[in-house]
């Protein structure tokens, strides 16, 4: 069928207005203004590394050490600030996920999308597992994981029993030994904030790491680790993307996106005259 110039120039003009925002080159900055715990999607921009499915993940950042055992006898400090060694509270399947309180976006993501995988789980929390948020930031106290714990289990369902997550802070140490332990890697930026990758590890009653998760927690990678952890076999984790979080802040791209919203409708603006006019003289 052949277009009218009009139908060729909406086609065009629609094609550019969604080149026009993915075409933005946003700062890699960290921010880190917001509360632990605040949940600021709006502001989050992901950069995967490694490669898709069946590939190799990033080892730089993630080393797996599947089969291996992690240290049960490093201590911490739960949210209520009582002292808690590891071996007490993994006594079953246990998922670990290593984040930090003070993040405006990159933990918030991460904590928000394992709550929603916690709620699609098939398994059942208590019985069947365990869940751990450790911070690697050894200046993050009790009282900040409240904070953040107080935010991130009002996600969850009414059946899912609080105390069955903790949120851990700890000393240097003890943080270091429990992120060797499982291969995760994590850096420190000039203005205090990480960049680290969206990684979480499913860890047996005795300690023996099961299974990797990457990305966004999906629940059915979850479920599998999890009942690989019951049987006590490691398994093989899927490879999917390893996500990074940089953050970037919107007030210094306030004008940016301005002039690509005004571009925008400029554009379709045009596209709809130029259709008008096409099917007027068509009529004619």
């Amino acid at each position: 069928m052949k277009r009218t110039p009009g139908q060729t120039l909406f086609v065009i003009m629609l094609l550019l207005a969604f080149w026009a925002p993915a075409s933005i080159s946003l700062p890699r900055s960290c921010l880190a203004k917001d509360d632990p715990g605040h949940d600021n999607h709006a502001e989050h921009h992901h950069h995967d590394s490694g490669q898709d499915q069946g590939q190799n993940i990033d080892n730089r950042w993630v080393e797996e050490k599947t089969g291996r055992f992690l240290p049960l006898d490093v201590k911490f400090r739960d949210e209520n600030g009582t002292v808690l060694r590891l071996g007490d509270f993994i006594d079953r399947p246990t998922i670990l996920l290593p984040i930090y309180f003070y993040c405006p976006n990159s933990c918030s993501t991460n904590l928000a999308n394992l709550a929603a995988a916690l709620n699609n789980l098939k398994t059942k929390a208590g019985a069947d597992y365990r869940v751990i948020a450790l911070s690697f930031n050894d200046q993050e106290t009790p009282e900040t994981a409240a904070r953040a714990k107080r935010n991130y289990v009002k996600l969850l369902e009414k059946q899912f029993p609080a105390s069955e997550w903790k949120f851990l802070t700890g000393t240097q140490e003890s943080i270091k030994t429990v992120t060797d332990g499982i291969g995760f890697s994590f850096k420190k930026q000039g203005d205090g904030t990480f960049v680290h990758p969206s990684a979480l590890a499913i860890i047996g009653e005795n300690g023996r790491i099961i299974r990797y998760v990457y990305g966004t927690f999906l629940a059915g990678d979850i479920d599998i680790g999890i009942r690989d952890a019951r049987a006590g076999t490691p398994s093989s984790s899927v490879k999917r993307l390893l996500k990074f979080c940089f953050n970037y802040d919107p007030g210094e791209n306030n004008s940016v996106f301005q002039l690509v919203k005004i571009i925008v409708l400029l554009l379709f603006v045009v596209a709809i005259v130029f259709v008008l006019f096409s099917f007027k003289r068509k009529k004619r």
